[in-house]
């Protein structure tokens, strides 16, 4: 290579450089969202013990407007112990009680267990001195009725149970004979028995009436009596024709016999003899 020869010098080239521009700094505030509703109230009333029972604050909301509903309203003072009738007697009223107890307005429709006047009256003075308003009283009513007309119920199915239990049982023993004898022991329980011990109701919840032992007792008198024709049933009696004065008079009228002589051993069953057909002559 000559010495003419050119050495290229390289000059740098002016390069920018080009830099994304730093965003500023912005200063913040560290806040954060309360956790409850409470934390957003001053803590001296966070703190009070009539917001503290409050966990929601719909509830707190609805406490305050019931609140204010009642600002003018009558206030009922709440008797205590040592309250005097007078105060007692000013809270009734104020809750309703009526003046008097012939003010009450009672409604008791029964045909089960019919409440006569008496009865209702007797529990309005009841109502009245515990201190009771009409809607309280009616409802007190109201659930005795329905009560004893259960009750009545109950008792009427029981009845027409244990008549068919001793149907049934009678039928067995009797067989065919249980028509005739059922209708002789109706006519002597009839003729010397009074109904209300009939319908006595025995440990066992069954009318006196109803009772095997009752009723053959009946029928077994009722054929004794057939077999010395001292009685019969009403049908028999109108079909023989017989003058039931007429024996009357022979039994009675027999100084020497059974019905004046206690000592005969037929004493007992003749005087019986003579008040049933004196019963059955009354019919």
């Amino acid at each position: 290579m000559s010495e003419e020869q050119t050495t290229q010098v390289t000059e740098p080239v002016e390069t920018t450089q080009t830099t994304a521009p730093v965003a500023p700094t912005i200063a913040t505030t560290n806040t954060s969202t309360p956790s409850t509703w409470k934390e957003t109230i001053s803590e001296e009333f966070r703190t009070n013990p009539n917001i503290e029972k409050f966990t929601e604050i719909d509830a707190l909301a609805k406490s305050y407007i019931n609140a204010v509903s009642m600002i003018g309203q009558d206030k009922v003072p709440v008797p205590n112990q040592n309250s005097t009738e007078d105060q007692w007697n000013e809270v009734y009223s104020k809750l309703g009680r009526p003046e008097s107890p012939d003010k009450y307005k009672l409604e008791v429709n029964s045909d089960l267990v019919p409440l006569d006047e008496s009865s209702v009256k007797s529990f309005a003075e009841n109502a009245h001195k515990l201190g009771l308003n009409n809607k309280q009283a009616q409802g007190i009513l109201e659930y005795y009725k329905n009560s004893m007309e259960g009750s009545a119920q109950q008792a009427q199915i029981d009845t027409e149970t244990y008549q068919a239990q001793a149907e049934q049982e009678l039928r067995k023993e009797w067989g065919r004979s249980f028509d005739e004898n059922i209708k002789k022991a109706g006519a002597v329980a009839k003729a010397n028995m009074d109904a209300e011990i009939l319908d006595l109701t025995l440990s066992d919840g069954r009318r006196l009436g109803d009772h095997p032992a009752i009723i053959k007792g009946f029928a077994n008198i009722a054929n004794l009596m057939s077999e010395d024709k001292m009685i019969g049933t009403g049908e028999d009696n109108a079909t023989s024709g017989r003058d039931i004065e007429t024996e009357i008079s022979s039994l009675v009228n027999d100084r020497d016999g059974p019905y004046w002589n206690k000592m005969h051993p037929d004493h007992d069953k003749v005087v019986q003899q003579v008040f049933t057909l004196r019963t059955m002559m009354n019919e």
